[in-house]
């Protein structure tokens, strides 16, 4: 079995399947692994999704392009994880965005009838596929809401306590100014700007990447929580 099987041991995927169990899997399902350096293209928008992509090494981004040709970054991933999982079983099965790998990049790819048959034969194995998906819509709705506020004010403000939520009032940016900015659909100048007011009104404390809630009501009032 390729060593980097090894590493879905870590991925939420395949929690609770042991080594054991992983090598008998492998043996008998249908697979293949890719391999990418930064920038190429790992699947191109509107190609049919008939495999599963687990990414196993590396880091990758989901893009589209607006209407003006601009290029939005949708979502960041890092291995071990699933790579849009869900429309392996729509009706209309293909892939919505490009998914660029943003380092060297190994990918594993399961044929749709691997991962029924896998679905079939461990119970653990569809459970954490359903909360996989399930745990993406909730992300999805989160990330609806947050295009619906009309100012970048009340966007970043929504994700700096998005972020406090789930990491405490300190915490570290995962990713650059220019990343957050294609994320919330703006211009790096125009987030920076918002930052530095948002630092000189003491609402938060910036130091490099690193964050710290100062005035959590003031970002509850600026997003229309309170």
């Amino acid at each position: 079995m390729n060593p980097l099987i090894y590493n879905l041991g870590r991925c939420s995927l395949f929690e609770g399947i042991k080594v054991g169990q992983l090598e008998r899997i492998f043996k008998d399902v249908n697979h293949r692994i890719t391999s990418s350096l930064n920038g190429e293209l790992i699947e191109e928008q509107n190609n049919r999704c008939d495999e599963m992509l687990i990414l196993l090494q590396g880091h990758t981004k989901a893009q589209m392009q607006d209407f003006s040709g601009k290029v939005i970054t949708i979502e960041t991933m890092e291995a071990p994880s699933i790579l849009a999982p869900g429309f392996l079983f729509a009706s209309k099965n293909v892939i919505p965005v490009d998914i660029v790998s943003t380092d060297k990049c190994a990918v594993l790819h399961i044929e749709r009838d691997g991962i029924l048959r896998l679905c079939k034969e461990y119970e653990v194995f569809l459970r954490n596929l359903l909360r996989d998906m399930g745990d993406r819509l909730a992300t999805l709705a989160e990330k609806v809401w947050m295009l619906s506020l009309n100012t970048l004010n009340q966007r970043l403000a929504n994700f700096l306590l998005k972020q406090s939520d789930d990491l405490g009032s300190e915490f570290e940016l995962k990713t650059t100014k220019e990343e957050l900015a294609d994320a919330l659909g703006v211009a790096r100048p125009s987030l920076s700007r918002v930052f530095s007011e948002f630092v000189a009104d003491k609402i938060i404390r910036q130091e490099g990447k690193l964050i710290k809630i100062l005035d959590r009501k003031a970002l509850e009032k600026i997003t229309g929580r309170i």
